[in-house]
């Protein structure tokens, strides 16, 4: 078990501006950006909807006495969960980048020798890029992404105070927090449990190619769906590359399906019939039940199963 640890420290530090310094950017970008915003509110006039030109002051008072308290939530709660597609398109590239390497470069720079020298099996190795992929990589970014939101919401708190308003009813009353963050770590997970053949196929090129990874993981794929629409007219390949994605994306809008779904009554009656009709049915709960998602898992293992059999036995040299 130590030895496990210490090959996924050995991961965290060896990869730790795609683990950390990444995701603390686009944070440190998102807190700016409303830092920003809020520059703004606060030395000019702002327009509201046609309502007027209000100064900062007036600004939570006007929201206070025209807009629903209901609207207010659901506005603060999808706002909240908002944050996650900008840091869950950022995991999807830099998870695509880190498999493509995880066992390539070991061989590029020699160190494989090093590791093989050591009593570590290749598959502890391997199964250790695995961890870091689907359960290390998102729970740093969940954590980054909370640290994000509370920032924000700490401006926030800044503004309602300078406004003359109350940042507990306007803000942390109706933000859910707590919920949204459970959302968020869950959107992590499952789509993360959705890209594992994904995962799986990038470490089985990164543990055989002897160059150029990026191209070996994309070209042979693309030749593939392009011999396929022209010898058997199908589109098999790439209909199921295609469905992943989707269901991958589907996973991060679940919980804006049950947040629009506890406010259905007060949105618009055609969006509420959409959210009742549609994205209800959309659950996490229904994610885990879809067959396809294990049997994604299940072709995911194959090729990290194939990835330590090439570990083991091939040439440490490239």
């Amino acid at each position: 078990m130590k030895t496990f640890l210490t090959l996924l420290k050995r991961e965290y530090w060896e990869n730790k501006t795609s683990l950390q310094w990444v995701p603390l950017i686009i944070g440190g970008i998102a807190v700016f950006g409303v830092f920003l915003g809020v520059f703004v509110f606060s030395t000019s006039n702002v327009q509201i909807n046609g309502v007027g030109s209000h100064d900062l002051t007036s600004l939570f008072k006007l929201y206070d006495v025209s807009v629903d308290t209901r609207v207010k939530e659901i506005g603060v709660q999808m706002g909240m969960y908002s944050g996650i597609f900008s840091f869950g398109f950022v995991l999807a590239i830099v998870g695509f980048f880190y498999c493509l390497g995880a066992l390539y470069d070991d061989r590029k720079d020699r160190s494989i020798l090093f590791w093989k020298s050591m009593p570590i099996s290749d598959t502890m190795t391997v199964v250790s890029k695995v961890v870091t992929a689907m359960l290390l990589a998102p729970l740093f970014f969940w954590i980054i992404l909370q640290v994000t939101t509370l920032a924000i919401m700490m401006l926030a708190t800044i503004f309602a105070w300078v406004s003359d308003a109350s940042a507990w009813s306007n803000i942390w009353q109706p933000s859910n927090l707590f919920v949204i963050s459970f959302y968020q770590l869950q959107a992590f997970y499952v789509a993360t449990l959705w890209a594992a053949p994904i995962i799986g196929y990038l470490l089985l090129v990164s543990s055989w190619t002897k160059k150029v990874p990026f191209l070996v993981a994309t070209v042979p794929v693309v030749l593939v769906i392009i011999a396929e629409s022209i010898v058997t007219n199908t589109a098999h390949v790439a209909t199921y590359i295609g469905e992943r994605f989707v269901m991958i994306w589907a996973a991060y809008i679940t919980p804006v399906a049950s947040i629009a779904g506890d406010f259905s009554d007060v949105i618009e009656s055609d969006a509420a019939d959409f959210i009742k009709e549609d994205w209800i049915p959309l659950s996490f709960g229904k994610h885990l039940m879809d067959m396809d998602l294990w049997l994604g898992i299940v072709v995911g293992a194959v090729f990290v199963v194939g990835a330590i059999m090439i570990r083991r036995y091939r040439d440490e040299a490239l």
